[in-house]
């Protein structure tokens, strides 16, 4: 099992399930997030940085992509957890990380969709029991969601873990060259596509002289991630002041213009 120890295989299985109760509950939408998982699987593996990394990659992989009504998506959760663990077990990166969590992600549309037919039954047998004025038993069969939910969450990750660094490393090793190439390749260029999703929700125009300011800092001066994304903090906050302050001046000049004229 990727060499983890007990305590890790709890932890990492504990995760999943919270995040499996946020995701069908009340979604808070504090960890139900890749960043945020992929910090605390990469400190229970033992790689924070790692797990912070790949985090932020699939975040950004999963910009825009939401399943509104009844649509089943890929979950980039359940990526980021198995991606994280390969990434840093097999020791081999996040590319050969993506090669078993992305189709774990992809999985769990059908293992959706087949939870979503079992919550039909579910409600079903519920409303029943409703109607034959069984409260109490028709509460608790409502329970029943979560336990859906959280199998459609664990089941997944038991399989790779199961399933170990010997299963893992024998499909990496199965692997052509070209395929392995194509997946580094894809590996660099998903956060590129993310970036360029999420920018496409922003105004860009409107504030293109900071993200020249942004770029140049990072590609040309060589200014850490975290400097760049402080000084883009600072900036907003001093257009945010500067804006607040024009709009205070403007209504305390149209007041006491009004009174000058009464």
């Amino acid at each position: 099992m990727f060499g983890l120890s007990v305590i890790q295989l709890i932890l990492i299985l504990l995760v999943t399930e919270i995040v499996a109760l946020d995701s069908g509950g009340p979604q808070t939408q504090f960890i139900s997030k890749p960043i945020v998982v992929g910090v605390l699987i990469g400190a229970i593996c033992g790689d924070v940085n790692q797990g912070m990394f790949i985090g932020a990659t699939l975040q950004l992989m999963s910009m825009g992509v939401v399943g509104l009504g009844g649509a089943s998506v890929p979950n980039y959760i359940l990526t980021t957890i198995v991606t994280t663990i390969v990434a840093i077990q097999s020791g081999q990166g996040y590319e050969i990380g993506l090669t078993i969590g992305l189709p774990v992600g992809m999985l769990f549309v059908n293992l959706d969709v087949l939870h979503k037919i079992l919550n039909g039954y579910v409600s079903r047998l519920s409303q029943k029991l409703f109607n034959e004025k069984k409260y109490d038993q028709g509460l608790h069969v409502l329970y029943l969601h979560l336990v859906l939910m959280s199998c459609k969450y664990l089941l997944p990750v038991l399989l790779v873990l199961i399933a170990g660094q010997t299963v893992s490393q024998a499909i990496v090793d199965a692997m052509p060259q070209w395929l392995f190439n194509g997946l580094t390749v894809a590996g660099k260029v998903l956060p590129v596509t993310g970036m360029a999703m999420l920018l496409n929700y922003m105004p860009v125009k409107k504030n293109l002289l900071y993200l020249c300011i942004g770029f140049v800092m990072y590609a040309y001066i060589g200014v850490p991630t975290l400097g760049v994304a402080i000084i883009g903090f600072g900036l907003a906050f001093k257009h945010y002041y500067d804006a607040t302050n024009n709009v205070a001046t403007v209504g305390a000049a149209n007041t006491s213009g009004g009174l000058e004229d009464e």
